[in-house]
């Protein structure tokens, strides 16, 4: 079948809330890609400050925007996936860089790889002005190494992952009830049914604010990883069963 002229390989998704300190570093770095089959969905969450004249003043037809009253990051994920076509779905933070290779890369992996459902990337650790000031080099490669380390850590860095869209669609998109951890809880649904890698590569910039430092040590989401460990271990002695 010929591929429909309104659809793109690639449909990275974005949400926005009041992101205008780094939002045109993080868009650029989309736009300047050297893979180009893409759409770009960006939803402008409710944002009061400057960030929904930021993604205006950018005129790239494959830029798609959604902007509306404040719903929160799962509602703006979930919509975005709704709305993309693409056989991939690849994430974005508004507060980060991906590398210019970051969609060439995963896009010819996933095309000689079928199997494989979730493909993430190593990073850069940056500080708030852009300074390198750390690795994210932990994440397992392979599907075994992933499995061994989701009942413990996120073994995926959100931002950087490119998804097989038919896989999200059949076990179901973002959870409402894991605010903070959704992409944890996400990936204990995906894990433990389908190959997942992480390519040893730097592909994307990985943002530390004092904002990611707080929601970090937060109770709440410390409590809702431990439950989603549980439901890891479960998930995973399901599949074996």
């Amino acid at each position: 079948m010929d591929k429909d002229i309104n659809m793109s390989k690639v449909s990275v998704i974005m949400s926005v809330y009041n992101g205008e300190k780094f939002l045109s570093q993080a868009i650029e770095s989309i736009l300047s890609q050297t893979f180009i089959d893409f759409e770009f969905i960006i939803i402008n969450d409710g944002s009061h400050d400057g960030s929904l004249d930021i993604i205006r003043s950018y005129h790239d037809q494959r830029m798609k925007l959604i902007s509306r009253e404040n719903r929160g990051l799962i509602s703006s994920l979930n919509e975005a996936i709704s709305l993309a076509n693409g056989q991939y779905l690849a994430r974005m933070d508004a507060d980060d860089v991906s590398l210019p290779e970051r969609l060439a890369r995963q896009v010819s992996f996933l095309d000689n790889h079928s199997e494989i459902a979730v493909c993430g990337t190593w990073a850069e650790v940056i500080n708030e002005i852009g300074e390198k000031i750390g690795n994210y080099d932990y994440p397992p490669q392979d599907w075994i190494g992933i499995k061994k380390k989701l009942p413990w850590h996120n073994a995926f860095i959100h931002g950087s992952v490119m998804m097989q869209k038919s896989v999200v669609d059949g076990v179901g998109v973002y959870n409402h009830n894991y605010p903070h951890v959704e992409d944890y809880e996400l990936w204990s649904r995906i894990v433990p049914l389908h190959n997942c890698v992480n390519l040893p590569e730097k592909l994307y910039r990985y943002r530390i604010t004092t904002s990611s430092v707080t929601r970090k040590n937060n109770l709440s989401m410390r409590l809702l990883a431990l439950k989603v460990r549980f439901l890891v271990v479960w998930r995973l002695m399901s599949a074996i069963l």
